[in-house]
């Protein structure tokens, strides 16, 4: 095997050929690479042959060792992975041997050999995370080079759906010709992708949930006497399905293992929508007229900084660093472990949006705001509190359940990350056993403005907004609570101690 220990200043490449009964055309696809890339000091060649039952692999190695090339290998699989598993083998042994950066290349000569040398050029110059050579970047190319009618109308049309659901715009995502830097690689899980031919979909939507850059030039397209294996019919459908998922993973209705902790904070904005919860909260904030706001695991700070708007000082509290700016003081804490290092009822309000959910112990946490508070009781009213948590009774849930399905999700009533979940009753049951006064209740409904933006989605809103109210614990996406702490227990002993001492007490004394 190659070693990539040696420096180079424009990056350690790897340019990694898979193989599969490829011998027909295995080492003429390598007597086609330019002699310049070939010999390239830092650039470095594996072949990796998916238990081929025919010679392609022994033919080339006895090409390489005939060539002296120092910088080829050529390994075989004992077992067939897949065309998207064989992959895998390859990325990761790109990561672990310290390249920066693998070229992808078809064993059957059918991608132009001859243009490693422009993936070489766009990562050295660019530095992208993904390098695509595209067959349909030039209109008419496709066709002229060979490409079938039905191929060529398949690619267009599964393009042009992922195109519309990913918001890129791709001329192609089928391309097998292609590049990535290891360091994208690293960044998303492209071991738990499939091992079938459809893989190559699955990392471009990846790259697409984390945003990263993508660079396009077009290339030929060469249709020979190769065998292609890609089942036509079972590759479109898979593509659209994996495309599907993509989307409803982004929508918070899937949870996939493929897309999880990538891209954007999972806290989405919520404080322009019509009814969210974040709009409701806000409205108590104006109405109660609050000037200091403890907003109890804040996220990125978006409701903290409308807060400000309104002219609360805000302290935030959470086990992330908001966004700059978006409160007055900040104190980063784990909710569920450690000790809060600021005393609620020294403020006007208290936040707790979409947070009971993630706690293990929800009433624990509960009785502890009360309980180690040491503010004077009676003193001053206790702080207004906000607390919203999903309604794990509503109605897609329900319906799920009934046909025996329970599936989590990146985000939503059941997302994988949330530890307890409430109905209407056993909600306004816990707040009034930790000793929480209920003022009101408000039935928020589901986000439609998520998946459907626009004035459409404001009108479907309001839909859902009569259903909620109509039928809360049925229509309801989550509950918003309105309640005031009853004292604690040390607050009362202090008050207690403070007006009733005996007279004998000190006599004792």
């Amino acid at each position: 095997m190659p070693d990539p220990s040696r420096t180079n200043p424009s990056g350690r490449i790897l340019v990694f050929v898979v193989a599969f009964e490829a011998e027909r055309h295995l080492v003429d696809t390598f007597e086609r690479i330019p002699e310049d890339v070939l010999r390239d000091s830092a650039v470095d060649f594996v072949c990796i042959d998916d238990a081929s039952g025919d010679a392609g692999s022994a033919m080339l190695a006895r090409w390489a060792a005939e060539r002296e090339l120092e910088r080829v290998a050529v390994m075989r699989n004992p077992v067939n992975q897949g065309y998207g598993g064989n992959q895998k083998l390859g990325y990761r042994l790109a990561i672990d041997r310290g390249y920066d950066f693998v070229i992808l290349l078809h064993g059957d000569g059918q991608y132009a050999p001859e243009l490693l040398s422009r993936f070489v050029e766009t990562w050295r110059e660019e530095r992208p995370d993904v390098v695509l050579g595209s067959r349909m970047a030039e209109p008419g190319s496709a066709r002229e080079g060979g490409m079938p009618a039905y191929k060529w109308l398949g690619n267009r049309t599964l393009t042009t759906f992922q195109n519309v659901v990913t918001g890129l715009d791709l001329s192609e995502y089928h391309t097998g010709y292609r590049g990535y830097s290891t360091d994208f690689l690293r960044r998303i899980p492209f071991e738990a992708n499939t091992n079938d031919f459809h893989f190559d979909t699955e990392i471009l939507l990846q790259a697409a949930h984390l945003g990263a850059r993508l660079v396009e030039f077009p290339i030929p397209t060469r249709y020979g006497d190769e065998v292609c294996h890609v089942p036509g019919l079972d590759y479109g459908a898979n593509v659209v399905k994996a495309t599907t998922q993509f989307r409803l993973h982004q929508l918070g209705m899937l949870c996939s293992l493929k897309y999880r902790d990538l891209g954007s904070s999972p806290y989405g904005d919520k404080t322009e929508m019509l009814y969210s919860s974040h709009t409701i909260a806000l409205d108590v904030v104006r109405r109660h007229g609050m000037k200091r706001v403890l907003d109890i695991g804040c996220g990125p700070g978006q409701v903290a900084r409308e807060c400000k708007k309104l002219g609360a000082d805000v302290v935030g509290l959470d086990s992330r660093e908001p966004l700059p700016g978006a409160m007055d003081e900040f104190h980063q804490v784990d909710l569920d472990g450690d000790e809060i290092p600021v005393d609620p009822f020294d403020f006007d309000g208290v936040l707790m949006l979409d947070v009971i959910e993630h706690l293990s112990e929800p009433e624990k946490f509960l009785l502890s705001l009360r309980n180690q508070s040491s503010a004077r009781a009676y003193d001053r009213p206790p702080p207004t509190m906000v607390i919203s948590t999903p309604n794990v009774a509503f109605a897609a849930v329900r319906l799920a359940l009934l046909f025996g399905r329970l599936a989590y999700a990146d985000r939503g009533i059941l997302d994988v990350t949330h530890k307890r979940l409430f109905t209407r009753s056993s909600l306004l049951g816990t707040l009034r056993s930790c000793g929480y006064e209920i003022e009101s209740v408000e039935p928020v409904p589901a986000p439609v403005e998520v998946v459907k933006p626009g004035r459409m989605g404001r009108i479907l809103t309001r839909v859902t907004t009569a259903l909620a109210r109509l039928w809360p614990t049925m229509f309801a996406f989550q509950f918003l609570v309105v309640c005031r702490p009853r004292p604690g227990v040390n607050q009362i002993l202090a008050a207690s101690e403070e007006r009733y001492t005996p007279a004998t007490a000190e006599e004792d004394v």
